[in-house]
């Protein structure tokens, strides 16, 4: 089994744990070895062990994966472990259901109950969370964090960098653009511009995230 790494020790990192143990029972193709985190002087959390901080990666002959969801911040991380040649792991829970003529890209995790459906595309380090759903011939970009319960309907388009807060819908064929965010609970019924942030039912844009108050 190839050793593994998670880079981030805060709670999306802490779910990773239960996910890389499924991965390791089931198809023993990783061992978890431990965390990185910069910001951790414990020497474990949760019993497993904090190896040092992200630069460590220079030094470990490890595959890993990002715990932690800002995209930005795993955009971040994902170009610092390239920068020292490290290769990321794929990690797909056995109870995640991935359908036919998909892909999911490296680094990309799917936890249990995710669905993948026939035709979906999902990026590089993409993180789908418990009872998340791409529908049939979505495309999602890298660096996306589907938060519990988020679904993407068939044929929509979601750019990179993107939040898909708790339990949103983004309705079939419509564009969130790169780096927006979806509040949890809404409904995307049009297209998103990219950089904006929509909350509610519909999805009304609140404000763009460099700071201009839109609504």
């Amino acid at each position: 089994m190839r050793p593994l790494v998670i880079l981030g020790s805060g709670g999306l990192g802490r779910q990773i744990i239960g996910l890389a143990q499924d991965v390791e029972q089931q198809a023993s193709t990783y061992k978890l070895l431990g965390f990185l985190d910069d910001g951790v002087d414990e020497p474990d959390v949760w019993g497993v062990p904090v190896l040092g901080g992200d630069h460590q990666l220079a030094e470990l002959d490890a595959r890993y994966v990002i715990g932690v969801g800002l995209p930005t911040a795993r955009r971040r991380l994902a170009d610092l472990a390239a920068s020292y040649g490290r290769e990321p792991a794929t990690l797909v829970h056995s109870a995640a259901w991935i359908g036919l003529h998909t892909s999911v890209g490296a680094g990309s995790l799917i936890f249990e109950t995710a669905h993948v459906v026939a035709g979906a595309q999902v990026g590089r380090h993409v993180m789908m969370e418990v009872n998340t759903f791409a529908g049939h011939d979505s495309r999602i970009g890298d660096h996306v964090l589907l938060a519990g319960g988020a679904s993407v309907g068939a044929r929509a388009v979601i750019g990179d960098d993107v939040m898909l807060g708790i339990g949103c819908i983004v309705l079939g064929d419509v564009v969130v653009g790169d780096r927006a965010v979806v509040g949890a609970g809404a409904v995307v019924t049009k297209d998103v511009p990219a950089d904006s942030v929509v909350v509610g039912i519909p999805a009304k844009e609140t404000r763009l995230r460099r700071g201009r108050i839109t609504a």
